[in-house]
């Protein structure tokens, strides 16, 4: 019986540690994604400086309406 109580307790050590294992694994991959967010947004931060200013002119901003109208005025005339 006692082999069986050592093996027992030979899993529980085991199954203990590798909690730990993950546990920081998951950590160092938290510490590493936080890392890599904080450097995109300076990257972003950075190119929105640079990009210019884009304005939509009228033209562009009646492009969609126009289209979903024509769309539907040819379903209908069928």
């Amino acid at each position: 019986m006692s082999s069986v109580e050592s093996l027992i307790s030979m899993h529980r050590e085991d199954m203990a540690m590798l909690r730990t294992e993950a546990k920081q694994a998951r950590k160092e991959r938290q510490d590493s994604s936080r890392e890599m967010d904080l450097a995109l947004k300076e990257l972003r931060a950075r190119l929105s400086e640079d990009m210019p200013v884009v304005t939509s002119s009228f033209s562009v901003k009646l492009r969609a309406p126009i289209a979903l109208m024509v769309t539907l005025m040819g379903v209908f005339s069928f």
